[in-house]
C-alpha cells in the first residue's frame, strides 16, 4: 500500500482527500503546518507528499525547501495559487508538479500516480555516463553536485535527472516530449512550462560557477541539448 503524506493547513480539504485516497487504496498521513510535515515526512517516509502553499508560519514553499533538504521523495504542489510566479517559485524550491484548485479528483489521481511511476520506474544499468568533467565544471551525478573551482551547488533530484538523460542519451539531447513523459506522464503546456522551469533552474546554478559556456542549450521546437566545451571535443 502506498503512503501519501498531504500537508495542509484545511482540515476539511484534508479530509476529504483522505477519504477518496482511501477508496483508492491509499495509505494518507496528514499534517496541517509545514513543520509538522516536514516532521512527519522524516519518521514516516511516505511514497508522495502533497503541499498546500499557502499556510502560516511555514508556506508550502518553505516547507518544499526543507523537504527537499531531508528526502528525494515526489512532491506535487496543491494550491489555489496559479500565477506563473507561483509555479515558478514552487518548482524551484523542489517540487516536481503543480496543480491549481479547484480540480478533479480524476486529475489528481492521474498526477499521483504518474509521479509514483517515475519514483519506482527501475533504474536503467548501467549509465554510460554518471560523470562529466572539463577544465571548469564538474557534473557528478552519483553525488549530485555541480561543482567549479571550489564551488559546488547541489542538483534537485529532477535536474539531475535531465542532466543523466542528456549526458546519456547517444547525441547529448532530449525531446521535449520525451522529458515531459519521462516525469509527468503527459505532454502538455502545463507539462512542458514544469520542465521549462526545472531547465531554467538548471542553467541558472550551473551559470553561477561558470557563465562563460552554455552547457544546456535549445533545440529549438525540438528539445534541449548538452553542449561540451570545445576543448572536449576531438579535433
Amino acid at each position: 500500500m502506498e503512503k501519501i503524506l498531504i500537508i495542509d493547513d484545511d482540515s476539511d480539504f484534508i479530509q476529504m482527500l483522505t477519504m477518496k485516497f482511501h477508496l483508492d487504496g491509499y495509505e494518507v498521513l496528514s499534517a496541517t503546518s509545514g513543520w509538522e510535515g516536514i516532521k512527519l515526512a522524516y519518521e514516516t517516509h511516505p511514497d508522495i507528499i502533497l503541499v498546500d502553499i499557502m499556510m502560516p508560519e511555514t508556506d508550502g514553499f518553505d516547507t518544499c525547501h526543507h523537504l527537499r533538504r531531508i528526502t528525494n521523495t515526489p512532491i506535487l504542489i496543491l494550491t489555489a495559487r496559479s500565477a506563473e510566479s507561483d509555479i515558478v517559485r514552487g518548482l524551484t524550491q523542489g517540487a516536481d508538479d503543480f496543480l491549481s484548485k479547484p480540480f478533479s479528483h480524476k486529475v489528481l489521481d492521474a498526477r499521483v500516480r504518474a509521479l509514483l511511476r517515475r519514483a519506482t520506474a527501475p533504474q536503467q544499468s548501467p549509465a554510460k555516463a554518471n560523470l562529466y568533467s572539463d577544465n571548469v565544471l564538474r557534473i557528478d551525478l552519483e553525488s549530485q553536485y555541480l561543482v567549479s573551482l571550489g564551488k559546488k551547488k547541489k542538483l534537485t533530484p529532477t535536474e539531475r535527472k535531465i542532466l543523466t538523460i542528456l549526458l546519456n542519451s547517444n547525441d547529448n539531447s532530449a525531446t521535449y516530449q520525451e522529458l515531459s513523459m519521462r516525469f509527468w506522464g503527459r505532454y502538455d503546456q502545463s507539462a512542458k512550462n514544469s520542465l521549462a522551469v526545472h531547465v531554467t533552474s538548471l542553467r541558472n546554478k550551473i551559470r553561477t560557477l561558470c557563465d562563460d559556456h552554455e552547457y544546456i542549450q535549445n533545440q529549438w521546437g525540438v528539445g534541449y541539448l548538452f553542449v561540451p566545451r570545445k576543448s572536449l571535443q576531438p579535433e
